[in-house]
């Protein structure tokens, strides 16, 4: 369950996909997503076996109990600064590995993002972006192991942990006639400030429907490998991503 944070965010790439760079003005972007990303690895808390998750995106409906995400970007000339949240709480269970025995996970979670790019190579049609920032990671974890075949049912922990990954990482954009643009990013961060690791991939297509809204899909990996004090986060997030973006 993964809330590795977009740093270079989805949101970030669809706002530079659907804004121009040569203006003098302010420019905004808001970013409305659904992120129906499968969870891929393992989480624990002090006190119970790490849970082992594999929820592909497909059963993300069936366990994800509430969900909000999106972003905002102001952007003037070369220079952009781009805000990203995501909100998710997911229920999931995964063997105990005693017997018959199942853990039980409840996570609240939630990931967010601040970000500055600079735009070192533009033409009328296409983009790239350096960016840096840092990713926000705020993870609640309760754990139940259930063994039915022992004298003690239910054995329960819980833990919290919030962090900061700072990250870098580049975007690139290209327009394909009047319409349609693709898009991609990619960054890699922490550098043993925190997580041990961090990184993130987004490549995907956004369709204009007017001059102010254009629909996105993309396809975006998450990664977060974070150990500290028996709190275990070493999750891959992926799946598609589809979006509405409003420019004004």
């Amino acid at each position: 369950m993964k809330a590795a944070l977009a740093s270079l965010s989805l949101l970030t790439t669809l706002a530079s996909a659907q804004s121009g760079t040569d203006s003098s003005d302010w420019e905004f972007t808001l970013a409305l997503y659904a992120p129906m990303m499968g969870l891929d690895g393992n989480i624990g808390v002090a006190g119970l076996p790490t849970a082992n998750v594999d929820m592909s995106f497909s059963d993300v409906f069936d366990q994800l109990d509430a969900g909000l995400s999106g972003a905002f970007e102001a952007r003037k000339g070369p220079w952009s600064i781009t805000a990203d949240a995501i909100w998710m709480k997911v229920s999931a269970s995964a063997p105990g590995g005693i017997g018959q025995s199942y853990l039980r996970l409840g996570e609240d979670q939630v990931t967010a993002s601040l970000s500055l790019g600079f735009e070192f190579y533009g033409s009328e049609t296409s983009s790239l972006d350096l960016v840096g920032g840092v990713a926000l990671s705020s993870i609640d974890a309760d754990l139940d192991l259930i063994t039915p075949n022992l004298p003690v049912k239910i054995r329960s922990a819980s833990g919290s942990q919030e962090w900061l990954d700072p990250f870098i990482g580049l975007r690139y954009r290209q327009q394909l006639g009047d319409c349609w643009t693709i898009f991609a990013s990619g960054n890699y961060g922490s550098f043993d400030v925190s997580s041990e690791e961090y990184w993130q991939a987004v490549a995907g297509v956004s369709y204009r429907l007017n001059d102010c809204t254009s629909l996105a899909l993309a396809y975006r990996a998450i990664s977060v490998d974070y150990h500290q004090s028996g709190f275990v986060y070493d999750v891959v997030s992926s799946g598609p991503n589809l979006g509405l973006v409003f420019n004004f």
